[in-house]
């Protein structure tokens, strides 16, 4: 049974430690929600159901590395200069891509833009704090401790093939759509995943994808689209002119657009041949065999 479970060194394989890990993660999770579900209104304002989930996450990723004597920062989670200037370039980035989108939805006919009746810039702030939950949820949960061991196990390139995969199949898509939209919306997903991955490979860091993930959220709201098939209040609301859903995304929002695809498509050529900040700022490690020899 050492085969197993141990690897050559006699070490718990990663692909245990990754099953693991999600499986505790998935228990403090529930437990934490429940606990969050409890608190008083003004607090569930502000300690809002991705927080409660994040904490999770973040629980269980220090106790596993306190089994391996691993610091957090070996995650790529830290509060600093650096992290601040990633953070905030993925804001903008995340930002630039889903203005993109738009533009291109807006050319093609499939909708125009008009100022929501009565727009609430405290709206916007909760969105934009929301939003910020959700990215440090999300990333910690899909390029923390689960995606970096199972690089460890399988290598860079069959870890986002996996982690892309599930971060794809951990979104809801609406059996209501039609067949060549919801096709879109998993193809567009799984392209999020993998662009999202490669910003962390590229910086070492979290804050990059943490921040991508937000800006492209955050501003789907903005602009009343519709976030993972999630109704948005905004300072615009979308009017829609009637072309295929998959032009415009519909009532699941931009991330059902055949142009989101093209655009994630492009950022993650751009950040393949990025050759990233990683080296540069000394915050290189190994990333894993390209077989699962000790997965």
């Amino acid at each position: 049974m050492r085969s197993v479970f141990r690897d050559g060194e006699g070490h718990l394989r990663n692909g245990w430690k990754a099953l693991g890990f999600l499986v505790v993660t998935a228990v403090l999770m529930g437990l934490l929600m429940w606990l969050q579900s409890l608190l008083p209104l003004a607090l569930k304002q502000v300690v809002q159901p991705p927080f409660a989930a994040f904490l999770a996450v973040l629980l269980v990723s220090l106790d596993f590395l306190y089994l391996e004597r691993q610091p957090l920062t070996s995650l790529g989670m830290s509060l600093d200069r650096r992290a601040a200037r990633h953070f905030g370039a993925g804001v903008l980035g995340g930002m630039v891509l889903v203005g993109l989108v738009a533009v291109c939805g807006w050319a093609a006919g499939g909708y125009h833009l008009e100022r929501a009746g009565n727009p609430q810039v405290t709206a916007v702030v909760k969105a934009a704090w929301l939003m910020l939950g959700v990215a440090l949820f999300e990333e910690t949960l899909f390029h923390g401790y689960l995606f970096q061991r199972v690089i460890r196990g399988l290598g860079a390139f069959w870890a986002q093939v996996v982690l892309s995969l599930i971060f794809c199949l951990a979104h809801p898509f609406n059996t209501q759509m039609d067949v060549p939209t919801r096709i879109v919306a998993m193809l567009t997903t799984f392209l999020a995943g993998w662009m999202l991955g490669l910003c962390y490979l590229r910086t070492r860091h979290l804050a990059l994808p943490v921040g991508v993930h937000m800006g492209w959220n955050w501003f789907l709201g903005v602009m009343g689209f519709g976030v993972s098939g999630n109704e948005s209040h905004g300072w615009w609301t979308p009017v829609f002119h009637g072309r295929p859903e998959w032009v415009s995304g519909g009532a699941y929002g931009l991330e059902a657009s055949i142009f989101s695809a093209v655009v994630l498509a492009l950022a993650i050529i751009g950040l393949t041949r990025w050759k990233g900040s990683a080296t540069r700022d000394g915050h290189t490690q190994p990333e894993g065999p390209s077989l699962a020899s000790n997965a």
